[in-house]
């Protein structure tokens, strides 16, 4: 398949890099860069100079700067194009809705969620699924490191997204209150500091995220009513760590002033997981929804998708709100 490459900076030269594997059936044959990073493509500089090979392509991977998706992605489903963006898909709920319609039209339309391709979380998130957790109580994110930053969105919508999408996979409850702060050092809405907090009927959400860290971080913890799981996407060797601990409510009298909770302590597991790299699971998704019309991962939809674009929407109102009425008081 024809395969138009739009953005060959960090990210997009991954996808070179997996495009370039034989065992896919993808063939990169234009790139489309205002910078023109990559030598070994015809290169075009701009959406107008591509007109005139458009009808060669079949299959688009979008990862320019996140303010650019709405109109670039537009432009190729207009052209019968399939496509793979980066996430988050854009930065306005009403705009994703508008792609993901323009797509019903037999195309493809994928976003790259890359965490839910990662083996380590599809096996918790089977793990909480079976039960064996017991009921979750609460999860934390934090996903930190320093640099690098970004001038086009903030950290919220470039780290926070990762965790909004892993977030809304495992829970689909509604959402009782939000809220949520920020920080910029240039004193603007690009924050470089996220704190975010999520209230469920019988879950709470912490979420933290930044790119001025001097530790790169990128664990969540779940806790659940029969055991607890950390996940560390950094440590290769054990990713997923169980642990055998619960606490139980115990009933007391208006006069008892000990322990209300009775804490139980087990062993802790690290199951062996077959790590796969996640970007190229990504790929042969992509592949296999335009082949098959099927998909290889059930948790990445237009569903969630829409739901991370405006959870995350929600999050950015919550923070100017608050950082106003700080500016007021």
């Amino acid at each position: 398949m024809n395969t138009l490459l739009v953005g060959a900076g960090y990210w997009g030269k991954n996808f070179i890099r997996i495009l370039e594997k034989p065992s896919n059936k993808f063939n990169l044959k234009y790139i489309l860069d205002n910078q023109n990073q990559v030598q070994e493509y015809p290169c075009f500089q701009d959406l107008e100079s591509l007109n005139e090979v458009i009808s060669e392509i079949e299959c688009a991977i979008v990862c320019t700067p996140t303010k650019t998706h709405f109109e670039i992605v537009k432009y190729l489903l207009n052209n019968n194009i399939h496509v793979l963006v980066e996430k988050p898909i854009t930065v306005d709920v009403g705009e994703a809705k508008e792609l993901y319609e323009i797509s019903k039209n037999n195309l493809v339309l994928l976003t790259d969620h890359t965490f839910l391709y990662s083996s380590a979380f599809q096996y918790i998130s089977e793990y909480i699924e079976s039960g064996e957790l017991g009921e979750l109580l609460h999860i934390s994110f934090e996903r930190t490191n320093l640099g690098p930053i970004r001038t086009d969105v903030s950290c919220l919508w470039d780290l926070s997204t990762h965790d909004i999408s892993m977030l809304n996979s495992i829970v689909s409850e509604e959402i009782l209150s939000l809220s949520a702060s920020g920080y910029s050092v240039n004193d603007n809405d690009i924050y470089d500091i996220v704190n975010i907090s999520i209230n469920y009927k019988n879950k709470f959400v912490s979420i933290f995220s930044s790119w001025l860290h001097p530790e790169k971080s990128r664990k969540i913890k779940f806790v659940g009513s029969e055991k607890m799981i950390i996940f560390d996407d950094l440590n290769s060797t054990e990713p997923v760590k169980i642990y055998n601990k619960k606490v139980d409510h115990v009933q007391m009298s208006k006069d008892n002033f000990d322990s209300i909770f009775n804490f139980s302590v087990g062993e802790v597991k690290s199951p062996f997981i077959t790590q796969k790299e996640p970007l190229s699971e990504v790929i042969d998704d992509f592949q296999n929804r335009i082949l098959s019309e099927d998909s290889i991962n059930k948790l990445n939809n237009e569903t969630l998708t829409i739901n991370t674009v405006d959870l995350l929407q929600n999050i950015e109102k919550n923070i100017k709100l608050s950082n106003n009425n700080l500016t007021a008081d």
